[in-house]
C-alpha cells in the first residue's frame, strides 16, 4: 500500500476523450471521489467499468463521482453517465502517485487500484494489486461512500446533549 488512509490524495490530472483536462481537485468540497486505475486491454476491467456505470445513480445519491483512469487511450465506445468519467494519463504520473513505482513494468501498467476519497480529498478506502482480482465489489465502494456521507458534519444536524 503506497498511500496511508486519512491522508490527502495526491494530485491527479488526466485527459478525457473529448480533450478536456480533469483534475481530482475539480471536485474538492463538492463531491466524494472514487478514483479507479484500470488496464486498457483487460476484460475484467471493462466489466468493472460497466458495473460502475450501471451504479451511477447510486454514486449520485451518495454525492460522488468516479474517475476511471487509464495509462493509454482506452478502446471504449459509448457514453458514460455524468457520475462516471473516463480519462487517461499517458505520463503515468497519477498511476505512480497512487499505485507506487511498481505500477509499471516492461509491458506497461501492471497494477490496478480503486481509491475512495471524501469531498475534502482525504483517502478513506483503497484496494490495489497486480491483478484484476484486486478490484473490489462495487457494493464495497458504495458502502464506503455511504459511511462517508453518514459522517458528514453538514449532512445531519448535530446531537445536542442537555446540560446536567
Amino acid at each position: 500500500m503506497v498511500l496511508k488512509l486519512r491522508q490527502l490524495i495526491p494530485p491527479l490530472t488526466a485527459r478525457t476523450p473529448d480533450g478536456r483536462t480533469v483534475q481530482a481537485w475539480d471536485y474538492k468540497q463538492k463531491k466524494c471521489l472514487v478514483i479507479v486505475f484500470l488496464h486498457a486491454g483487460c476484460r475484467r476491467c471493462v466489466d468493472f467499468l460497466g458495473r460502475l456505470a450501471d451504479r451511477a445513480v447510486d454514486l449520485r445519491e451518495r454525492e460522488a463521482v468516479a474517475l476511471v483512469i487509464y495509462s493509454e487511450a482506452p478502446p471504449l465506445g459509448g457514453n458514460f453517465p455524468a457520475a462516471v468519467g473516463v480519462a487517461w494519463d499517458v505520463s503515468g504520473k497519477s498511476q505512480r502517485e497512487f499505485l507506487g513505482e511498481e505500477a509499471f513494468g516492461p509491458a506497461g501498467q501492471e497494477q490496478v487500484g480503486v481509491f475512495v476519497a471524501d469531498r475534502y480529498g482525504e483517502l478513506r478506502a483503497q484496494w490495489s494489486g497486480k491483478h484484476e482480482d484486486a478490484l473490489p465489489q462495487i457494493g464495497a465502494v458504495l458502502q464506503w461512500l455511504s459511511q462517508i456521507q453518514m459522517e458528514c458534519e453538514e449532512c445531519f444536524p448535530p446531537e445536542w446533549k442537555p446540560e446536567s
